[in-house]
């Protein structure tokens, strides 16, 4: 296929530019998002995989809102050079677009379906709705994703593993906020390989990319310890900083009726990162 990925040189688009050139696709990558608004390139593509945005792990989020609301602005003229210039988009929304309420239940998978909302728990997440939105319009197919927490090798330290790891490797063991806040954590290889799977679709999709299973940040801290330094100890809690949403994982129910997982277990994941 010829594939063009936008925000390639980002933790997923980067991994995504490699994963899908190795298999011997035709890649091309843009690289800023300053780019998509200079323009589009003036070819055609088989699929877009439009990972260009504003991020940057929780502090990036919530102390960068207005250029989170320029999220919007990418997604718009990506999604409009499409229709004219591709065969199908793969459009990786987040978990965090899921109505609130579910944000803050344990033990309650978030599915598909329950989904729509706009009282989302942060401008994030209700950008990657109105994206939802606008690509019911499109008139090429999507496969919309919703990953939950992707990590692996070459994360920035922005996001909550790789920061864990370096504390880790000085010996301190700690979490953001009370801890208790769960994930359901997915590693990249994992997540490409479903990717890969969806772009050979002709018919709109959506589907959550998790594992099903929630593993607190208490867990998550004791656990890349151990895997450091042989041994467990007692996790400090820094409750001056943010931490985010309470609970997110995925109901796989979907994901797995198309033959799809993630097979790779935390503990494997995170060795490989560290």
């Amino acid at each position: 296929m010829k594939i063009l990925i936008t925000g390639n040189r980002g933790f997923l688009g980067s991994h995504a530019h490699k994963y899908f050139a190795d298999l011997g696709h035709a890649v091309t990558g843009m690289d800023i998002q300053e780019d998509i608004r200079k323009g589009m390139p003036n070819e055609n593509f088989d699929v877009l995989i439009h990972f260009a945005a504003y991020v940057g792990g929780r502090k990036g989020i919530d102390n960068n809102y207005w250029r989170i609301a320029e999220n919007a602005e990418l997604d718009r003229i990506a999604f409009s050079w499409a229709e004219q210039h591709c065969g199908k988009i793969l459009y990786p929304s987040s978990c965090a677009a899921y109505p609130v309420d579910l944000q803050h239940k344990t033990g309650t998978p978030m599915q598909e379906d329950t989904f729509g909302s706009s009282d989302t728990f942060d401008l994030y997440g209700m950008e990657k709705l109105m994206a939802e939105r606008m690509l019911e319009f499109c008139k090429i197919p999507s496969m919309v994703v919703r990953p939950f927490s992707i990590y692996g090798p070459g994360q920035s330290m922005d996001y909550p593993l790789p920061a864990i790891i370096e504390r880790a490797k000085r010996k301190q063991c700690s979490v953001w906020g009370s801890g208790t806040q769960t994930r359901d954590w997915v590693y990249i290889d994992d997540a490409l390989a479903i990717w890969n799977t969806l772009i050979q679709r002709d018919d709109s999709i959506t589907v959550n990319i998790g594992t099903g299973i929630p593993i607190d940040f208490i867990e998550v801290a004791e656990t890349i310890y151990e895997l450091i330094w042989g041994e467990r100890v007692p996790v400090e809690r820094d409750t001056s900083e943010p931490e985010g949403a309470g609970h997110r994982y995925a109901d796989t129910t979907r994901m797995k009726s198309l033959g799809l997982e993630c097979p790779t277990s935390f503990k494997d994941g995170v060795r490989n990162m560290i």
